[in-house]
């Protein structure tokens, strides 16, 4: 080939290339534009305290909801206490990106996120319009209620729909089956790593087992309380740490009035959702969330909180209505605090400050610090 015949190919090749793309057409018939943004998110929230090899399964469900396009997303909850939920957002997230390497990148970390409506707030704002968000099979009806009845209030999608992820088989001879955050809470407490590492995802090493199985017991471990003689360290019973496993002493100390007591502030596991007990029923309770509105909650699927006065704080602050977020001035910006096109907004606004995730930034913070 002379130079002119190269020439003239590359051209044709160039030009071919910068035409514009036809558009695709999914496997429902619907066309979409090759460079459309996709409008339809699959996600999931959940507590993953700690993660196990049963949430692989959680995790690919919603990978499948996802689509040919991959939008899906991870949400781990932000909630911490010394009974249920041992480890940190941050550890959790840490722990399930190595545990879950396929999903690492659609694993969440934002602290904006407390809760559901935070959640579904945020994809509203990013123009989402369809949401799928897959669960364990025993919530599929309790997220219906609750999304749907909040849709128009907190945050506005044409469809909400709800999955399972597969129901669970108590006598399954599958020991994936039978794994349960409860039991390996139970497994660190009683230091089996055996039985906790047996709770991994294969090709897990055991250094990072004993490392989660460490960060678990460490954050079971209430601080001392201090007395007029010395420092004691209360020991954590099963029924607080691990209720399920102990359902009668669980159900004896609530029914003696020793938990859940009206006036008390819990959170609702699965949600995030931060309330007021109002009213005890002989296995739930109603709790009042800062805005007025009521929720049935299991007593199972509640944790009273650590500090009432700062999560009734931020729960008066993030179950405020939409509108309430804006930080529109006349100006006509369409800004909404804790959203990411505010934290854009004010990136591109501050001197020398390139417009970056807060994941990203922190992922350049710790390769800073590791090559120094």
């Amino acid at each position: 080939m002379n130079f002119l015949e190269f020439i003239t190919e590359a051209t044709k090749s160039a030009s071919q290339q910068n035409k514009p793309k036809k558009p695709t057409t999914s496997q429902k018939g619907q066309k979409t534009s090759g460079n459309l943004e996709d409008k339809h998110v699959a996600i999931t929230f959940g507590r993953f305290n700690p993660p196990h090899a049963g949430h692989g399964k959680l995790l690919d469900a919603v990978k499948a909801h996802g689509g040919d396009s991959g939008n899906y997303r991870i949400y781990p909850s932000r909630s911490q206490d010394h009974k249920k939920n041992p480890l940190s957002a941050q550890q959790k997230v840490d722990h399930m990106r190595k545990l879950f390497p396929s999903h690492k990148d659609k694993i969440q970390n934002n602290e904006a996120h407390r809760n559901i409506f935070d959640v579904m707030r945020d994809l509203h704002d990013e123009g989402h319009e369809h949401v799928t968000m897959v669960v364990g099979d025993d919530r599929v009806k309790e997220f219906e209620k609750l999304t749907n009845k909040y849709n128009g209030v907190h945050y506005n999608f044409k469809t909400i729909n709800i999955k399972s992820a597969g129901a669970r088989d108590p006598k399954s001879e599958d020991p994936i089956e039978k794994l349960s955050a409860s039991g390996m809470r139970k497994h660190a407490s009683s230091d089996d790593h055996d039985s906790f590492h047996a709770g991994m995802p294969k090709g897990v090493s055991a250094k990072h087992s004993k490392q989660m199985m460490a960060d678990v017991k460490t954050g079971m471990t209430p601080p001392p309380k201090k007395t007029k003689t010395k420092k004691s360290i209360k020991e954590l019973t099963l029924w607080e740490y691990a209720p399920k496993l102990d359902a009668d002493s669980f159900r004896d100390f609530y029914m003696l009035n020793h938990i859940f007591k009206v006036g008390a502030i819990v959170e609702h596991d699965d949600t995030g959702l931060i309330g007021k007990v109002v009213h005890r029923g002989t296995n739930h309770v109603v709790f009042q969330m800062p805005d007025g509105n009521e929720e049935k909650v299991w007593l199972k699927n509640i944790t009273e909180v650590e500090d009432p006065r700062a999560a009734w704080a931020r729960a008066a602050d993030t179950t405020k209505l939409q509108n309430n977020y804006s930080a529109d001035d006349g100006s006509g910006n369409d800004w909404k605090a804790g959203t990411d096109n505010y934290r854009m907004a004010l990136q591109a606004m501050t001197p020398g400050q390139s417009v970056v995730s807060f994941t990203d930034f922190q992922q350049r913070i710790r390769k800073s610090a590791n090559t120094k």
